[in-house]
């Protein structure tokens, strides 16, 4: 039996992330919490325990990145001023086109060791090379709902149909698997990439094995306006008129929406999943979360790829959710922070597919310590206020992912990061060589 106990200065806990515990303490057994309250109180039932003292610390559910294209960290910086179309046709599918199933794999690596080092416990991704993504996700010991990508011209597969056969062969033989830290959903690209008679495939196959959906919808005024002018409707209005939200749809980005679209998604099971960072960059626009919100509609969120953000920080891109969404609204009362967390943390974990209620007796154990150790933490006069707008992700000094330490006191307990940096920055020096020719 794996039995951990955690002792915390600050212990933000709750299924909505609503309660603070002073000089609390974690009880974990095998991957759940058995208790959580006062350390006065939980140390009476310590027995053969193995101890993680952190009385300068604050525990927090673990951060879920909510839309990721991991092995996109080997494009880091390669173009940072450009609209999405352009930046896509003429950058990032030209790097992609000469990556390699081994490049990938260290892409993945590289951008796991990013998420352990931020406090993060897993993702969401849609990309191709899955295979490789997989193996670097079950080496790096997180969690993550993988979701192969389909569409046109990909460097794995070619031609969409050659994408569709072997995105729909490797789903046949995992979708069976009962496995807790990797889960499995379906990737469309987008309504403007993926034609309807692969969207109605993709559809079939969701309905088979019950998984996700995850699609980009209406991140640019650029793609609502061609889809209105091509099909007469929003994209959402569209995969909606195919069926797709007969079964569970993770929305990428959302950031043009209509009270259509705010219908059909609060009506059938549909996540928005908010990129804020990603969206500014690329001068997108600001998706109205708080309006979905208020609506009742599912909002996780993501950092979306290091191509398009930078990084893969959740804690910055939680402060961003959360100004943005009060200039936006022009309400400072909206985005209350304990909703931002758990935006960021438990509303994650469950797009995932796995039930929640943060740190809370009976709940998975997923958890993240904060040192309190640097000038920006004080003074606590509101622990969870100082989480959201002054703590950052180099604050981060553990992590536990389904009750197994997989990051402590700083040091990466699976991957070796001297190796992995140094081929990252061997694989990308090469590819952009081989772009300039």
């Amino acid at each position: 039996m794996n039995e951990l106990y955690i002792e915390c200065k600050y212990i933000i806990s709750g299924s909505k992330c609503e309660k603070l515990i002073k000089n609390g303490a974690i009880l974990i057994e095998d991957n759940k919490i058995l208790e959580v309250d006062k350390a006065s109180s939980v140390k009476k039932l310590l027995a053969g325990h193995d101890k993680l003292i952190r009385t300068n610390h604050t525990a927090i559910p673990s951060l879920i990145n909510a839309h990721t294209h991991l092995p996109e960290t080997l494009l880091r910086g390669i173009c940072d001023s450009e609209k999405l179309v352009n930046w896509l046709y003429d950058y990032i599918w030209l790097f992609e086109m000469k990556m390699t199933k081994e490049d990938a794999y260290y892409g993945a690596l590289l951008g796991c060791l990013e998420l352990i080092e931020s406090g993060t416990a897993g993702i969401i991704d849609q990309y191709f090379y899955v295979e490789s993504i997989e193996q670097a996700i079950r080496e790096s010991g997180i969690r993550a709902l993988l979701c192969p990508s389909v569409f046109d011209n990909t460097p794995e597969s070619g031609s969409l149909d050659n994408t569709w056969k072997s995105v729909s062969k490797f789903l046949n033989t995992r979708c069976s698997s009962k496995e807790n830290n990797v889960r499995y959903g379906i990737g469309p690209h987008a309504p403007y990439t993926v034609p309807k008679e692969y969207l109605y495939k993709i559809l079939d196959l969701s309905s088979k094995y019950s998984i996700p959906i995850h699609i980009h919808l209406s991140e640019t005024k650029q793609e609502v306006e061609e889809n209105e002018e091509k099909f007469g409707m929003s994209p959402i209005e569209y995969i909606h008129d195919l069926g797709l939200t007969k079964e569970r749809i993770l929305g990428a980005h959302c950031v043009h929406t209509n009270k259509k679209d705010w219908e059909i998604m609060k009506t059938t099971d549909f996540t928005v999943l908010h990129n804020p960072q990603s969206n500014l960059k690329m001068t997108s626009g600001i998706a109205p979360v708080y309006k979905y919100i208020e609506q009742g509609i599912k909002v996780a969120v993501g950092t979306d790829g290091n191509a398009s953000n930078n990084d893969l920080a959740m804690i910055e891109e939680l402060s961003t959710t959360a100004m943005l969404q009060k200039y936006f609204s022009n309400d400072p009362k909206v985005m209350q922070n304990e909703t931002v967390l758990y935006l960021g943390t438990i509303s994650g974990l469950k797009t995932i597919g796995i039930e929640s209620s943060g740190i809370s007796k009976g709940s998975v154990a997923d958890i993240t310590l904060l040192g309190l150790d640097k000038s920006h933490s004080w003074p606590q006069n509101d622990p969870l206020s100082n989480i959201i707008y002054s703590s950052s992700s180099s604050d981060v000094t553990d992590l536990i992912v389904n009750g197994k330490i997989v990051y402590l006191d700083g040091k990466h307990q699976f991957l070796d990061k001297e190796k992995i940096i140094e081929k990252c920055s061997s694989i990308s020096s090469k590819i952009l060589t081989e772009m300039k020719k």
